[in-house]
């Protein structure tokens, strides 16, 4: 079993409260810690606090409601409960968290390790070991090294008594160069400017998978920007879903006072507003319980789109382009189900895109021609991607 035990320090110069309880996308530091500690296997966090703030209870709540074991601890004598032997002890300080090229060598390494950068003066904000090595803030420790702070006053730091035992065990160290921590690799964050700029790097420099055209030009760019305005609003991601629900309704209604072409173009709008719900926590840990809201705005989607079929339709063609309709809905979530395929993701079909063929379609007045179409082009998608899967496949495992 690996224990995760962050710590939070007794205060912090904004707002006097630990670095980990500073905003960081739509959630906290903490949590991209916690986030951080379970890609590392941790099956329990234990929470380090001197002070128990109410933010702290809180999230620790939130936890516990998502079924995550956590405990919060204020010294060294109440961590001397989980010192049980052959355990594995993951160390966050305060602020502190790996990339993911970190998580994924801890999440494999058996070995106590101590992460360090080199002793230079734009690290001073790091503890020295010794002439050559600052200690990150990181480490991988046996559970059993709790017994060995034991008795350390309560206003010794628990980090620093803990890399000095590893220490003196002769511990291995894993040294990150300039070049990595200029690429964010450990992130130090330690007030709420250095969270914000954090922020925009990464979401700068994210690459999104299942990205179409659409997307990449139209959609993301003023998307990347609103986004971190959104972030400063706890309930923007629920205000988000709510809005995008409530154009959906009203293009239902639109749809069925016959007026097909102001329902689509508001259901696409709304297609966009629900990506944008999707993405505001792109940064942050994903809840594991389903999204209710997507799963509403897609049956929406689909009723007001079976409502247009039903008012575009002539008597003779309403069976032909229910069964087109079907056959759209089954491609779509076919695509959506299937792995990436980066060589044809420039023009896959999602929501957003197929919504706007059959509004241009309907302002056009050919709303049938239109159905056909994405029908057809989702059809052509899948087959192309499932082709491409199955040439990889008998490529790396070629049959004699």
């Amino acid at each position: 079993m690996r224990l995760a035990l962050i710590s939070l320090s007794a205060e912090n110069s904004a707002g006097n409260k630990p670095a980990g309880l500073l905003p960081l996308f739509n959630s906290n530091i903490l949590s991209r810690q916690v986030q951080s500690a379970r890609q590392m296997g941790a099956e329990k966090i234990i929470l380090l606090s001197p002070t128990i703030y109410g933010d702290l209870l809180q999230y620790a709540d939130g936890l516990k409601n998502s079924d995550i074991k956590v405990d919060i601890v204020r010294n060294a004598k109440d961590l001397q409960d989980y010192k049980s032997q052959g355990e594995d002890l993951i160390f966050l300080s305060d602020g502190v968290f790996p990339d993911r090229s970190i998580e994924q060598k801890l999440s494999r390494q058996s070995d106590e390790l101590i992460y360090v950068v080199s002793n230079a003066d734009n690290y001073e904000n790091f503890e020295r070991i010794d002439l050559t090595h600052r200690w990150l803030g990181i480490a991988l420790l046996k559970a059993e090294r709790l017994a060995e702070i034991a008795e350390i006053p309560d206003d010794w730091d628990i980090g620093s008594a803990l890399l000095r035992t590893a220490v003196q065990a002769e511990c291995k160290r894993e040294l990150v160069s300039d070049a990595d921590m200029q690429a964010d690799a450990v992130p130090q964050l330690l007030h709420a400017e250095e969270s914000t700029a954090y922020a925009a790097r990464q979401l700068r420099g994210m690459e999104l998978p299942k990205q179409n055209l659409l997307d990449r030009f139209l959609i993301w760019p003023p998307m990347r920007k609103i986004i971190p305005l959104l972030w400063k609003s706890p309930s923007a991601k629920t205000y988000s879903g709510f809005a995008s629900l409530g154009a959906a309704m009203v293009a239902l209604v639109l749809g069925l006072l016959s007026w097909p072409v102001l329902s689509l173009g508001l259901l696409f709008v709304a297609s966009i507003v629900h990506v944008l719900h999707d993405r505001i926590s792109i940064l942050s840990s994903q809840d594991r319980k389903t999204d209710l809201m997507g799963l509403c705005f897609r049956l929406l989607a689909a009723i007001v789109l079976t409502v247009a079929v039903f008012r575009q339709a002539s008597a003779d063609s309403l069976f032909a382009d229910i069964t087109i309709l079907l056959l759209l809905f089954g491609n779509l979530w076919l695509i959506f189900t299937q792995s990436e395929n980066s060589r044809i993701s420039v023009i896959i079909p999602d929501t957003p895109l197929i919504l706007l063929i059959l509004f241009l379609a309907t302002a056009l007045g050919a709303f049938s021609i239109g159905l056909y179409f994405s029908a057809l082009f989702c059809l052509l998608f899948f087959i192309v991607g499932q082709r491409d899967h199955m040439v990889k496949e008998s490529r790396s495992n070629p049959i004699k």
